[in-house]
């Protein structure tokens, strides 16, 4: 059986890996090397958190025809998030109960890349996949991760961050559509949103983290000139992560170090889009 499904990872489409990891560094990220997914002919850099990742996809143009034909479009827009996972136990429930909704999933894939222990050996990830496209709405793609090898995805020594980042706790959609695009979450998470109305839906995961559907006239009140820049093609597109940080003065320190340009919002301190490869990043203080 599967069970409730919560934010997984990230992944944010860069045009350059090598940069943009150093411009995660320079938030004060600890990013593993450049990897390459063996099957799939992308590549990427990783931030691991404690139970989530972000992960910056690189050479689009390398990898296999029904990748590359949906995600290179992504471009147009500039940088920024492209496709997000949500977590299950047995994609083969997920299969089974997607045949009951509006939605099928695509076959099975393996996102296997090769990864540096801590120690120096040499493992290999077994993660896999179900993409869960909507053609007309690309770019607000769920799909479901189901990590085999989860010693190769959460290692404790690369959970270690200067900005002292513990977990992405909410995913920001911009979207001219928010009902529509809280629908099709609902049927892919299995729950209702939290909160649903014209211009907002919310859904709070069992872990507690949000996913957030909010039109352009909410985006525009929350993040301002932070946000990226809108993109015409595309009616919904990922705009923000929220980040738990266990120390903020850590983090604010580790950013200064690093020369990026962000501002305090209230309790959070806020990089804009411009410095973090087409995405807002909020860093917030855990909660007590």
């Amino acid at each position: 059986m599967t069970t409730g499904r919560s934010l997984d990872h990230f992944a944010i489409a860069v045009r350059n890996a090598d940069g943009a990891g150093s411009r995660y560094e320079a938030l004060g990220f600890q990013v593993l090397p450049l990897m390459r997914h063996i099957e799939l002919g992308s590549c990427n850099r990783i931030v691991q958190l404690h139970d989530t990742y972000i992960e910056l996809v690189g050479d689009l143009d390398k990898a296999v025809p029904y990748l590359r034909d949906r995600m290179l479009p992504r471009f147009q827009c500039g940088d920024g998030i492209a496709i997000s996972s949500i977590t299950s136990s047995s994609l083969e429930d997920e299969h089974r109960r997607l045949a009951n909704t509006r939605w099928k999933g695509d076959a099975i894939v393996n996102a296997r890349r090769k990864v540096t222990m801590p120690d120096g050996t040499v493992d290999e990830t077994d993660s896999r996949c179900i993409y869960v496209w909507r053609p007309e709405r690309l770019y607000s793609m769920l799909f479901y991760s189901e990590h085999r090898k989860p010693h190769t995805i959460w290692t404790p020594a690369y959970q270690q961050h200067p900005n002292t980042a513990r977990r992405v706790t909410a995913i920001v959609y911009v979207s001219n559509d928010p009902p529509n695009d809280g629908g099709y979450a609902a049927d892919l998470l299995g729950y209702a949103p939290q909160e649903s109305l014209p211009h907002r839906v919310i859904f709070r995961t069992p872990r507690g983290e949000t996913i957030e559907y909010l039109s352009a006239e909410e985006i525009a009140r929350r993040y301002g000139n932070a946000a990226p820049q809108p993109c015409a093609t595309q009616p919904c597109l990922g705009v923000g992560l929220d980040i738990e940080v266990a120390d903020l003065n850590a983090c604010r320190r580790a950013m200064t170090q690093g020369s990026v340009a962000f501002e305090t919002v209230g309790s959070k301190l806020r990089v804009p889009a411009a410095q973090a490869s087409g995405v807002v990043l909020e860093f917030h203080a855990a909660s007590l």
